[in-house]
């Protein structure tokens, strides 16, 4: 129960794990459905690895798409407190950090520690979307090349757009891990299929 409570990068992971479990049953009993009534076949392996997508993007939307501490807030309701003093979260007051922070660190206007910033962009940053460059080529075989490359981009681009609105901030160096993050994960699925070929 308390990692369902804390803030640290167990606890976020803990607190969105059965929402992304129930969007997982909700999806397989539709795809169950949808298989179904089309008189489809049931590719283990397929739908296997579309469930494990729907988790992981369900997982990933819910730890940088909603506002801080959303589901920490939820979770003590829920366990703990109730609801009767639950304050809504306030939307739309997010920043804008447009100056990578290697260029400020150059220019000496960055103060902190560069481990840190190494190590934070790391874990939350660049390691968070390497299963999206994994996915989203073995999901959807047509993104390839150019379309794949794109969504490099877009993808990260999407997410940082939209985290001002949710009260988080729009984050240049987000953005480039992010990017990085998806094109590491296309190559290692390009060599898990090359290798899966010979």
């Amino acid at each position: 129960m308390s990692l369902l409570l804390s803030n640290s990068v167990a606890g976020l992971f803990f607190q969105v794990v059965p929402v992304a479990l129930l969007a997982a049953l909700l999806y397989c009993a539709g795809r169950y459905y949808f298989l179904k009534t089309r008189s489809r076949p049931f590719v283990w392996h397929t739908e296997l690895l579309r469930t494990m997508f729907v988790c992981y993007v369900t997982g990933l939307v819910n730890l940088v798409l909603v506002p801080p501490n959303f589901w920490g807030d939820i979770w003590y309701c829920l366990l703990v407190a109730g609801f009767d003093g639950w304050t809504a979260p306030r939307l739309f007051t997010g920043h804008f950090v447009l100056i990578p922070t290697f260029v400020r660190y150059l220019t000496g206007e960055f103060a902190g520690s560069p481990g840190a910033w190494v190590t934070t962009m790391l874990a939350g940053n660049f390691l968070m979307l390497i299963p999206m460059g994994i996915f989203v080529p073995l999901v959807f075989p047509r993104m390839r090349g150019r379309r794949m490359a794109a969504a490099a981009l877009l993808i990260p681009l999407a997410m940082e757009l939209l985290q001002p609105v949710v009260g988080r901030s729009f984050d240049t160096d987000d953005l480039i891990c992010n990017s990085l993050g998806i094109l590491l994960g296309w190559c290692l699925a390009a060599l898990l299929r090359k290798k899966s070929n010979t």
